[in-house]
């Protein structure tokens, strides 16, 4: 009896986009929320670290971390500037928070305001990875419910686990206590909104992959008078043109009959607009203090610095031998070298100028 073979009608693929090699190096990128939930204890306290520096440290006027023994169930402390404070107590579990894993902490915070260790902050947070069951949920949008069940519950809960000294009884006055805080201070932080303030930065990226998510701007064009803001680097630009044609450039019409001068001179000014785009991009994708990556400026700076302390025989010499050793920068190890054109190293030669970390004529040529 011949055996008989069904074929198999396979839909049409709805693949709208063509794959690209970073597809087929690292295949598709995981979604950040869920590999903020497969984080360990380590990387979620690393990556809220990075959090606190690049969202509330913008949005507070102090923040410090207390964590570990001792805190009083205070993880970070955010002050404002009116001397109130938001609570942000972070937590890693394998599973969402559950009303179970928070009654403590609330429980901590009502007894230890309650004993003047510290005042009811104005917020208070919950931060976990993997978010909050629907069950905790309901009772952070029900605050009356949420004190309800911390009575209830505060045998269980509370009475021994606040502090290991001693067991904190229920008293009528610390009762009265509790009824008095607003539960409504009670909230939590979904994990996306976790990773938004960092979205678009270099750090994101460390982290996440998937590349640089934001766009660097177009260049702007230079204005045709020299701004406010070029008046250091083509000072210096002058003084080198001076010491090349021994005799005195102090501005673009000293050099009007010079075309290669002239020309040159109107270069070095697009140059300076071109690296500054860069420059703005990498400042707005840098996260605050982030020491852990060199700024481009600084390793244009290592590449050009022994041709710029060579011997030249005028300033103008030296001003073309360091630009074009610049061009030459090996950035291939650096967050933005799929950014960064010859035009921003050699422009930022003229930044680093501007911000008199050097001259092109020295003072015994």
């Amino acid at each position: 009896m011949e055996e008989v073979i069904d074929e198999l009608n396979y839909p049409e693929s709805n693949q709208s986009f063509q794959l690209t090699q970073q597809d087929i190096q690292f295949g598709q990128a995981i979604d950040p929320v869920k590999r903020i939930s497969i984080f360990s204890a380590d990387e979620f306290e690393s990556f809220i670290q990075l959090w606190v520096k690049e969202n509330l440290q913008k949005c507070y006027n102090r923040v410090m971390k207390c964590g570990g023994a001792g805190d009083k169930g205070r993880d970070v402390i955010a002050y404002k500037y009116d001397g109130t404070w938001d609570n942000y107590q972070c937590k890693h579990y394998e599973k969402a928070l559950s009303l179970n894993n928070i009654l403590i902490e609330v429980g901590k915070l009502c007894y230890y305001t309650y004993n003047g260790s510290y005042s009811v902050p104005n917020q208070y947070y919950f931060v976990s990875p993997k978010g909050v069951t629907t069950s905790l949920l309901g009772y952070l949008d029900n605050p009356e419910e949420l004190k309800k069940v911390l009575f209830e519950r505060w045998e269980v809960n509370c009475r021994k686990k606040i502090t290991k000294l001693k067991s904190i009884e229920l008293t009528s006055d610390l009762r009265r206590h509790i009824q008095s805080i607003d539960f409504s201070i009670f909230k939590h932080v979904d994990p996306i909104d976790l990773i938004n303030p960092i979205r678009g930065t270099m750090a994101y990226s460390s982290i996440f992959g998937g590349g640089l998510k934001k766009r660097r701007e177009s260049p702007s064009i230079p204005p045709a008078r020299i701004a406010e803001k070029e008046l250091p680097y083509t000072r210096k630009i002058f003084e080198a043109y001076s010491d090349y044609l021994t005799f005195n450039v102090s501005n673009e019409q000293d050099i009007s009959n010079n075309p290669s001068l002239r020309n040159h001179f109107e270069r070095q000014r697009k140059y300076f607009y071109t690296a500054e785009s860069l420059l703005l991009f990498e400042r707005d994708i840098r996260a605050e203090d982030d020491d852990t990556i060199t700024s481009i400026k600084e390793e244009i700076l290592d590449t050009i610095i022994d041709t710029l302390e060579s011997d030249f025989p005028n300033g103008y010499e030296r001003l073309k031998a360091v630009t074009d050793r610049a061009r030459q920068s090996d950035l291939s190890a650096h967050p933005l070298l799929s950014v960064t054109r010859e035009n921003d190293k050699h422009g930022i030669c003229h930044h680093l100028a501007n911000e008199n970390r050097f001259d092109w004529v020295k003072n015994n040529e």
